[in-house]
């Protein structure tokens, strides 16, 4: 028996032996060098570089081929950025190799310090922007959405987000979450009639833009006031009609649709995203169903380039909303959310606005909470009301008895100019005029109909 348990300790003590001499002998972990996606870069309308792929150089250490000498670790901390100090502890007590930023250009040979070359995603404007454009950990973002396009060698992507308009949308959403004590919330501004997303600022989960999380009767009354005046004899159709039953299209990846029973018999039944409640209140001044994009313009590594198309569909047997400015809001403590969303301006609204808040604490929801969004959609309605000025007085310029330049203007803004001369107007696609029929300069005398191309 003796033997027996001779022969079995014998046994053990091979294997832990064999287990030390594999640990012992074998090479290493090699450290993952923390690289980005090697992708095109990102602007703002004005052409501001909102995200690039930068190309780094990095240095990992084999702490038991490095000889630690004064001298050594004296140009290792220049080359690192580090105190001698630490790291003369890290090669005492670390076996497994180090990767570290080098923070000079020009890196010595020296035995034990491995080069290596590797790329970062750098986003300029950093929290500001980077729940909409991506990172390595955003999932709902424009990168991911673009992907294909930006994988390209030499290729952009041009957004219509203008960097003053998402200071000024994430300034007022920090502080409105602050007066309702909440924990995170979104908000978002849309151009009606072009169909772009102008700003959008999250503070927590990306999710409660693209979620149907709200409840439609908490801000139900434009759609129950439009629905009386409308065509519909049926709630499921109306409700249907204006898209609460489908993924909005916006060039973000992970929306859902909403969450609609076969019929409707109540809007408390329907839960909807914050986006498709926007482009919803859209729908009723003008009439037509968008898809919102946040992307304006995409470059490809040929050198080719194209603007991104907003489509649309007209909404049959509604009657258009005419008035603005009126907030229809909704939510309470005992819910922990809050919701809103509105019209700019009062008069011909070209604007629509949303806010959704959750994990509010604060007690009662007074009405001045909703007074916060249209500081911010002031700002987008006076430079869009500047820059349809300035395009109509380029159109003057060529003369009272020339055809106006209506190019890059909205129908709308094209229908106020050309209407008045006399002209038919006949149109097709959605957005902005990009085509015009006679050119800007032509006469006048003898015009009938001007045709447009609108994008």
């Amino acid at each position: 028996m003796k033997k027996y348990w001779f022969y079995l300790a014998g046994l053990v003590a091979l294997l832990v032996l064999g287990y030390g001499k594999r640990a012992l002998f074998s090479a290493p972990p090699e450290p993952k060098t923390p690289s980005g996606p090697v992708l095109g870069r990102i602007y703002d309308v004005e052409h501001r570089l909102l995200a690039f792929s930068q190309k780094k150089k990095g240095l990992i250490l084999i702490p038991q081929a490095f000889e630690a000498t004064p001298e050594n670790i004296s140009l290792l901390a220049k080359l690192t950025g580090r105190n001698e100090y630490e790291l003369s502890l890290l090669l005492a007590t670390e076996k497994n190799p180090i990767f570290f930023e080098a923070q000079r250009e020009e890196i010595p040979s020296i035995p034990g310090l491995i080069t290596r070359s590797y790329f970062n995603r750098a986003y300029p404007y950093g929290d500001l922007l980077l729940p909409i454009l991506g990172g390595q950990k955003k999932v709902s973002a424009l990168e991911a959405y673009y992907q294909k396009i930006l994988a390209q060698k030499e290729s952009f992507l041009r957004t219509n987000i203008k960097v003053e308009f998402q200071k000024a949308l994430r300034r007022d959403l920090l502080k409105h979450l602050s007066s309702l004590k909440a924990e995170q919330g979104v908000a978002v501004i849309l151009d009606l009639y072009s169909g772009r997303i102008r700003a959008l600022a999250f503070q927590g989960s990306e999710d409660l833009l693209l979620n149907p999380q709200i409840n439609l009767s908490s801000v139900g009354a434009p759609f129950e006031e439009v629905y009386q005046r409308s065509a519909y004899q049926d709630l499921t159709a109306f409700v249907r009609a204006l898209g609460f039953d489908e993924a909005t299209g916006i060039d973000l990846p992970g929306e859902n649709p909403g969450i609609i029973p076969p019929e409707v018999s109540s809007l408390s039944e329907v839960r909807v995203s914050l986006i498709q409640l926007v482009r919803a209140l859209g729908a009723l001044v003008t009439g037509r169903l968008i898809s919102p994009k946040l992307g304006l313009e995409a470059g490809l590594s040929s050198g080719e380039k194209y603007l991104i198309a907003v489509e649309g569909r007209k909404i049959e047997g509604l009657a258009p909303k005419e008035e603005g400015g009126v907030w229809y809001h909704g939510g309470s403590r005992r819910s922990g959310e809050f919701v809103m969303i509105g019209l700019w301006p009062r008069q011909r609204p070209s604007l629509a606005f949303g806010f959704y808040a959750k994990g509010v604490k604060a007690r009662g929801l007074p009405y001045h909470y909703t007074r916060f969004i249209p500081k911010a959609v002031r700002l987008v309605a006076q430079n869009k009301n500047s820059k349809e000025k300035k395009q109509a007085q380029r159109g003057n310029a060529l003369g009272p008895f020339r055809m106006p330049d209506v190019r890059g203007l909205t129908l709308k803004a094209a229908l106020e100019r050309l209407v008045p001369l006399g002209l038919e107007v006949q149109f097709s696609g959605f957005g902005v005029t990009v085509k015009q029929w006679p050119a800007p300069g032509a006469p006048l005398k003898g015009a009938k109909i001007c045709r447009l191309v609108l994008k």
